[in-house]
C-alpha cells in the first residue's frame, strides 16, 4: 500500500474503532459518568452520574482525542497479544512505574481541557477513581490495560473540563475591541 498525503482523514473509521475498543473495556457513558460524579458532585449537586455521562460523546468529537485513544488501545492490544518487541513488551505488559508514556498520552488528552482537565486527571490517577481501578487491576481478562486505565481517566478529565468551562462567561458589558 502506497501512502498518499492528500487522502481524506478517516474520521468515521477512527471513531468506530475507538468506540469498539472502549466497549471491549467497558468504557462508556455509565462508567465515565460515575467517575466524574465521584470527582465533581460537590460542585454540581443537582446532577446525577448519567448527566455527566451524556457529555462523553462531545469529548470524543475531537480528532486529537480519538488519535490518542486509538494509539493507546492499539499498544495495549499488541501487548496483550505479546506482539511488542522486547524490552517494550515487558515494560508495557507489567505497567512499570518508570515508563510514563501511558500517562503522557492521557495528559495530552486532559490538556485539551485546561487546568481542570489536568488537575482532575492527576487526582483521578492517584486515587484510581471509578472504573480506572478495575482497568488497572484487571488480570482475569488476560488483557493489558496499561494505557486504557489512564485513557479512561483522560476521558473523565475531558468531561470535567467541559462542565467547568462549558458555561458562557457572565460579562456585564462587552469592552470595545479595536
Amino acid at each position: 500500500m502506497v501512502a498518499t498525503r492528500n487522502m481524506e482523514y478517516p474520521d468515521q473509521e477512527l471513531y468506530n474503532f475507538v468506540l469498539k475498543e472502549m466497549k471491549m473495556r467497558n468504557i462508556n457513558r455509565k462508567t465515565i459518568g460515575e467517575a466524574v460524579y465521584e470527582l465533581q458532585h460537590q460542585y454540581f449537586p443537582k446532577l446525577k452520574p448519567e448527566d455527566f455521562g451524556k457529555e462523553l460523546p462531545n469529548v470524543l468529537k475531537k480528532r486529537e482525542v480519538l488519535n490518542l485513544l486509538a494509539t493507546g488501545f492499539i499498544l495495549d492490544n499488541l501487548a496483550s497479544e505479546k506482539k511488542l518487541p522486547e524490552p517494550y513488551q515487558q515494560i508495557v505488559e507489567n505497567d512499570l512505574g518508570q515508563f510514563g508514556v501511558d500517562e503522557t498520552l492521557a495528559i495530552a488528552v486532559s490538556q485539551l481541557y485546561g487546568s481542570l482537565g489536568n488537575t482532575n486527571f492527576g487526582y483521578g490517577d492517584k486515587i484510581k477513581v471509578g472504573w480506572a481501578k478495575n482497568l488497572d487491576t484487571d488480570t482475569k481478562q488476560n488483557r493489558v490495560n496499561t494505557f486504557a486505565d489512564d485513557l479512561f481517566l483522560a476521558l473523565v478529565s475531558g468531561v470535567v473540563g467541559r462542565f467547568g468551562h462549558g458555561r458562557p462567561l457572565k460579562i456585564a458589558s462587552e469592552p470595545e475591541i479595536e
